[in-house]
């Protein structure tokens, strides 16, 4: 079997399957989506996670001008036989919003200039039923809602023929979160319908909501609009209430991102095992379920979903070089970002809850908010708080009782976390020096406690006043990461040992060689004394031992544990267990 080039950048449908590239067939869910009950479904997935694919997907399954491609676009897929009554029956417009500029004073005059763009394109392939170029000039209209408008009324009166309409608006809230995450006034702004406020993304749903409808007289048949979360579905869309979002129910839990099966063959028509042979499948799975795996959308859905971008990146760099790469290729800066961006908008009890619960691997218990609208003001409570973060990705469904459970979903993002945490403690700039990578081989870990004591005495005074031991985690953790080598040791902190609790620190040595774990104390140098040391160094040697014990770790034969005591910025005991 000839093996399928995996592509990087979204590519359209058509361009996919007419190029040969790997791809994952999700066909099926059209049909599961003309079987549901609203013809305006919101669907919300976190970033990179195939929504635009999905767009372009049902764009070439239902756009009336691609008829004649329909077997060289879906021949091969669930759908090609299994076709429904609508394929190729409506003239489809397809709006991405992707590329709006989150800028506060350019956003208005950016989504004009995208709507016209899409304009343009849907009057090439129509152009009895689209506008001229003179009139697609977006500086003549004041808002999207005129340029929608004046589009929407020369469709009225251009259709002969029952002609309807199929409007896709792809990553609906793109440029609205980034907004919200810099400037929450801002987004205020642009959402109110109060006179105080501009609210032209209001106008502009309440524009569509205008021309939709049932009757063959309005232009309007069906939406599908993709974003990332509700935050913007409540405060944006809220003269729009005839959409309906579907992203919960649990036949659509896998319509964006790849189940286990999915990914499996996807594997098996990318990568060239023949050629790799000490590239095992097993392996490559079980990497991909650690750091991109996890995600489960549906309550009602125990199925476990991975993030399909980072899976492609992952499959590119392993067909290419047919080796696992020694650090998960992942987003995780700009992830960084707009965490602390969303975190910021939560009250400030809430907020440490939740990164205390996060930074521990806790579950979250949260019931779902009846709504996340930031026009009413205030910041977001415990439970709003815990949703948003669930729509972005952050948090992930595992259970449900009377209230539903959330954690983090995987290695990738609870790093990206870290990354957050480490940066708001003001941890990241610290570990400049030699390489450590040879005194842990040897299993000393003296040249590290002294980085860590060195790096401790440079924090900041106000950041040093907060000082407790998630910090000293942190500091431990940071330095192992920049001044350890990777391809040696991998640094994971608050590691599962099996019913035994979780061990503060644990640096796998990926060579085979001993690895290392670290049970930490701290105890700030006002309340220190000899008996308080002794009691805090007990205490983690005795943890150390029940996890030494555990089943996971009892069979590891090269593990040296020690427990270290911190008073202030300095060690002042270090026992090995």
């Amino acid at each position: 079997m000839a093996l399928k080039n995996i592509i990087l950048r979204t590519p359209s449908f058509s361009c996919a399957r007419q190029n040969g590239f790997a791809f994952v067939d999700k066909t099926r869910f059209i049909d599961l989506l003309e079987k549901s009950s609203s013809d305006v479904p919101v669907f919300l997935r976190p970033r990179r996670f195939g929504k635009t694919f999905l767009a372009y997907t049902l764009f070439c399954y239902y756009d009336k001008s691609l008829a004649g491609q329909f077997d060289e676009n879906f021949k091969g897929t669930w759908i090609y036989s299994h076709k429904t009554a609508k394929a190729n029956s409506y003239c489809c417009l397809r709006l991405d919003f992707s590329s709006v500029s989150p800028d506060p004073a350019l956003v208005k005059e950016s989504m004009t200039e995208e709507i016209a763009g899409g304009l343009s394109k849907f009057s090439a392939r129509y152009p009895q039923l689209g506008l001229p170029p003179e009139k697609l000039d977006p500086v003549k209209y004041g808002s999207p809602s005129a340029l929608m408008k004046a589009f929407l009324n020369n469709f009225v009166s251009s259709a002969k023929n029952g002609e309807r309409l199929y409007i896709l608006i792809d990553e609906y809230d793109h440029f609205a979160n980034d907004i919200l995450a810099s400037d929450k006034d801002a987004f205020r702004s642009i959402t109110s319908t109060a006179q105080s406020r501009d609210g032209f993304i209001k106008q502009f749903y309440a524009c569509l909501k205008q021309f939709f409808g049932n009757g063959s007289e309005l232009p309007i048949a069906k939406f599908f609009i993709t974003g990332v979360s509700a935050v913007s579905l409540d405060s944006l869309t809220s003269g729009f209430n005839i959409a309906t979002n579907i992203s919960s129910l649990p036949q659509f839990n896998a319509m964006a991102g790849f189940t286990h099966e999915e990914l499996s063959k996807l594997v098996d028509e990318t990568i060239d095992f023949i050629r790799y042979r000490d590239l095992a499948k097993d392996r490559l799975m079980e990497v991909m379920e650690k750091y991109y795996d996890g995600y489960v959308f549906s309550p009602d859905c125990g199925q476990r979903i991975f993030n399909p971008n980072m899976c492609l990146v992952l499959l590119d760099h392993v067909a290419r070089t047919g080796k696992i790469p020694d650090v998960m290729p992942g987003n995780t800066g700009d992830d960084t970002a707009k965490l602390g961006g969303m975190l910021a908008l939560t009250d400030p009890d809430s907020q440490k809850k939740i990164i205390d619960s996060i930074f521990l691997r806790d579950e979250l218990f949260a019931m779902e908010p009846g709504e996340l609208n930031l026009n009413r003001g205030g910041l977001f409570d415990w439970n709003q708080a815990v949703w948003m973060l669930y729509y972005l990705g952050y948090l992930t469904i595992t259970s449900e009782n009377n209230a539903k459970k959330y954690a983090c979903p995987n290695e990738i993002t609870y790093k990206a976390f870290i990354e957050y945490l480490a940066a708001k403690e003001n941890i990241s700039p610290l570990g400049v020096g030699d390489d450590l990578t040879e005194s842990l081989r040897r299993g000393d870990i003296g040249p590290l406690v002294e980085a860590v004591e060195d790096s401790i005495s440079g924090l900041p005074g106000m950041a040093f006043a907060g000082f407790n031991e998630r910090t000293l985690q942190l500091c431990f953790y940071t330095i192992i990461q920049m001044r350890v080598n990777v391809k040696v040791f991998v640094p994971s902190l608050e590691v599962e040992t099996g019913g035994q609790g979780r061990a503060d620190l644990l640096v796998e040595n990926k060579t085979g060689g001993p690895s290392l774990m670290l049970e930490l104390k701290y105890i700030s140098k006002s309340k220190a004394d000899d008996a308080k040391c002794a009691k805090a160094l007990a205490e983690a040697k005795a943890q150390l031992g029940r996890y030494k014990a555990s089943p996971k770790f009892m069979n590891t034969r090269q593990l040296k544990a020690f427990a270290v005591v911190f008073v202030g910025p300095k060690a002042a005991r270090i026992e090995e267990a």
